[in-house]
This record gives C-alpha cells, sequence and structure tokens, in this order.
C-alpha cells in the first residue's frame, strides 16, 4: 500500500522563478517533480513515478495504453539529425521526436525503458496503475492525498 500526497508549491529558482511547482511524496518520500503549467502535472508526477516503481510489471505488458511508451537504451539519433544540428538547421526538436518515433507501443527485447507521459491525463495513468494490479483511491481532495492498493 502507498500513501501519495501531491504537493503544490511555486518555483523560487532563477530560471523558473513564479512556476508552478507539484511535487508527489510516496509514503512521505519526495519521488517525483514537474513545474511549469497548461499540462496535468499530477499526472506527469504519477506517471514519472509509476514507470519507476513498477517498472518490471510494465515490462510484461501486451496491450498498450495511451502515454504508454517504451525505449531502447541504446537509442542514437540518425546521422542527418546530428548534421543538421552542426549546421544549426536544427535546434533539437528533431532529436526529440526521433526519440519518440523509435520507441515501442509495447516492451521488445530493445525497448526496455518505459516511459509513462503522464501529460496525456491523470485517467491515462491510471489505467495503467489499475492494468498492472493496483487502485488508486482519493482520499482528501483538499490535500491532494491518495492511496494506492
Amino acid at each position: 500500500m502507498y500513501n501519495l500526497k501531491f504537493k503544490w508549491t511555486t518555483s523560487k529558482a532563477q530560471n523558473s522563478y513564479g512556476y508552478n511547482v507539484c511535487t508527489l511524496l510516496v509514503n512521505g518520500e519526495k519521488k517525483s517533480r514537474c513545474n511549469g503549467g497548461g499540462y496535468d502535472m499530477q499526472g506527469t508526477c504519477l506517471g514519472s513515478w509509476i514507470s519507476r516503481e513498477f517498472e518490471k510489471k510494465l515490462l510484461k505488458f501486451k496491450k498498450d495504453f495511451y502515454g504508454l511508451t517504451f525505449h531502447n537504451p541504446n537509442w542514437k539519433p540518425s546521422e542527418n539529425i546530428i548534421k543538421r544540428e552542426k549546421e544549426g538547421e536544427s535546434l533539437g526538436l528533431e532529436r526529440y521526436q526521433d526519440f519518440y518515433r523509435q520507441s515501442s507501443k509495447l516492451p521488445t527485447k530493445d525497448h526496455i525503458i518505459p516511459e509513462i507521459n503522464g501529460a496525456c491525463g491523470f485517467n491515462s495513468v491510471t489505467n495503467i496503475l489499475n492494468h498492472i494490479g493496483h487502485k488508486i483511491r482519493l482520499i482528501d481532495y483538499d490535500s491532494g492525498v491518495y492511496l494506492v492498493e
């Protein structure tokens, strides 16, 4: 059983001053954090924690889920992308797109690092959690406390 608490603060850091910060505490320990806004920050924190905490269970999936991808730890960008970056024609977006283009919806012998894009929504992330045999229950909305069984 896991006790989850989402904590909201405001960044005081130089390059992100004033941004919203969402931190996920699991059984009182900080497990993930994100900042900014305009996306599902709670889903992002929860997805990040699930992908690390339940990695072995995720690697047994036979069904794909929205927001869940598997990545090759030996991924390298294509020669064309590297060339375009050196020439100043690409500023990193193509590398990012290539990383996801070469991912897999299901685990393979090469795609062994699960990643959950929680920005796709808290419900999508809880669907993944339910599929690995856990249920999440809201305990107190005002304090952001959940229970995972």
